[in-house]
This record gives structure tokens, C-alpha cells and sequence, in this order.
């Protein structure tokens, strides 16, 4: 495995002194003499760095794996003001990403929060709960994997405390008006009623040209909280079109109420795989 490298050295003076008491004596010359004793072959010498290898075991270093922080997701992370001493979670969802997570939460003093509790839901998600219990401010969340910042860490969690405010001097009313609608005659239809994708964004189209006038209400409820994204654009006439999105499979339920009421079918019971 290992090259050794000698030199081997002629022993000059050893050899010319074997040669002349060869001439100068009876018989053969090389009679008595071994190359070991200095002969005409002269000796073999070892150099001082002929033995200068290490006498240790051999080492193995182990790279650390490399880590892929942008493939990792997060979900149903807080994305509006919530309120100070409320608990807040989301989840951490690797998609193949290998390594142990790191969650740290620090308060609007800088001071870290504690406990950050994480608990694994399968191999591929783990739940992170905490509680914002240090006062009114932005709470940054630092998420590290293989000790690699995930992009756009920290993350901002505004934590608001107190009645709402007023605008202008004036106070906020809170009251909804009473308006005049019949529920029974919205309609709708799209496969988003029926059917998820957790690949493509679900769609569905509601019709309230007929039923009066009132506020539209979309909101679609898994096993870990609301969805991710519920977007409604009126297209006029009362005419509306509802795209929302999924990341999890599992049941969801579809609530659409036209004010305070549901439209035929609500809530609707899906299932996404």
C-alpha cells in the first residue's frame, strides 16, 4: 500500500580495503568476506527518512451532507397581526430535505422566547408552537437546518395589543348593517366544490346576481388549520369567481356563506389525496 524508499549507498572505503588485502594475501580474496562485512557489493544503509512515516491509525473525515435550505416549506405560518400572550404554530415541511431543524424565537426586545416547542408529525413535517408572551412588537423567527438559515429568515410575526384603533379621532364600528338578500337563490358550480388538487389551484364560480345584495364569505378548513391561499375577485354583476389551494392531503370542509347565511350545498365536505 505504502512506497518505502531506500538508498543504498556504496561502502567505498569498506571495498578498497577488502581489494588491497586481497592482493596482498594467499588464496581467494573474497574467502571470509560477506556483504554484510563490507565486500565489493559494500553495504546497505538506510536513510534517516527512510522510516519517517506515521505510526498512527489513518483518519476519516466525514463531510457534513449537504442541505437544500430552499426546498424546505412553511405552512399555515401566521401571515396578519395577531394578539400578544396567544399561542402561535405552523408547521416545517422539509420535501426531502435531510437534517435536524433548529427554531428559535426571539421577542421585540430581542430576548428569545421560551419554550419553542417542535413536534414531529411524520417524516416529512414537524409542528412548531410558541407563545408571544413578551409584549406588543415584531417577534423574529430564526429556522436553521444543517445549520444553514433558511431563505428570508427570520420570519416576522407582528403581535398587536388592545382595543382597535380609531381612525381619524373617531371610533371603529364594529357593527355589520342588515341587508336585504335571499340566500336561496345563490348558485354555484366548479369542480372546486367536489374535487382538490394539490397540484393545481382549485376553482369554483358563485352566482349571487339574483339573491340581493350581501358580502361574499369563502373560507376552507383542514386538519391543521385554514388553507393556504382563498382568493375571491367579483367579476361584476354579483358574479364571483373563487380560486383556493391546498399543500396537505386529508379532509377539508368549504364553507360559502352569502352574509350570514350558507348557500345551498355550504359547507361542502372534500377530500384531497
Amino acid at each position: 500500500m505504502f512506497k518505502v524508499s531506500q538508498e543504498m549507498r556504496l561502502n567505498t572505503q569498506a571495498a578498497s580495503s577488502t581489494s588491497s588485502s586481497s592482493q596482498s594475501g594467499s588464496g581467494s580474496g573474497l574467502e571470509g568476506n560477506s556483504p554484510e562485512e563490507g565486500g565489493i557489493f559494500g553495504r546497505y544503509q538506510r536513510t534517516p527518512d527512510a522510516d519517517a512515516y506515521p505510526s498512527e491509525p489513518p483518519r476519516v473525515y466525514v463531510a457534513p451532507e449537504l442541505t437544500n435550505a430552499g426546498k424546505v416549506q412553511l405552512l399555515h405560518f401566521p401571515s396578519g397581526a395577531v394578539r400578544v400572550n396567544s399561542s402561535v404554530g405552523f408547521i416545517i415541511k422539509r420535501n426531502g430535505v435531510k437534517g435536524n431543524f433548529e427554531v428559535r424565537v426571539e421577542g421585540p426586545s430581542g430576548q428569545p422566547i421560551q419554550p419553542v416547542q417542535q413536534q414531529q408529525l411524520d417524516p416529512e413535517r414537524f409542528q412548531i408552537d410558541c407563545q408571544l408572551a413578551a409584549g406588543a412588537g415584531l417577534y423574529k423567527v430564526h429556522i436553521k437546518c444543517n445549520s444553514v438559515t433558511l431563505p428570508r429568515s427570520p420570519f416576522i410575526i407582528v403581535a398587536i395589543a388592545g382595543a382597535p384603533e380609531s381612525i381619524e379621532g373617531k371610533p371603529a364600528n364594529t357593527s355589520v348593517p342588515i341587508l336585504d338578500s335571499d340566500v336561496s337563490k345563490v348558485h354555484s358550480r366548479g369542480l372546486g366544490l367536489t374535487h382538490v388538487s394539490l397540484v393545481e389551484r382549485n376553482e369554483f364560480t358563485v352566482d349571487c346576481s339574483q339573491a340581493g345584495s350581501n358580502m361574499l364569505l369563502v373560507g376552507v378548513l383542514g386538519q391543521r388549520g385554514p388553507c393556504e391561499e382563498v382568493v375571491v375577485k367579483h367579476l361584476g354583476r354579483s358574479i364571483h369567481r373563487v380560486t383556493y389551494r391546498v399543500c396537505d392531503p386529508g379532509d377539508y370542509i368549504l364553507v360559502v356563506k352569502w352574509g350570514e347565511q350558507h348557500i345551498p350545498g355550504s359547507p361542502f365536505r372534500l377530500s384531497a389525496e
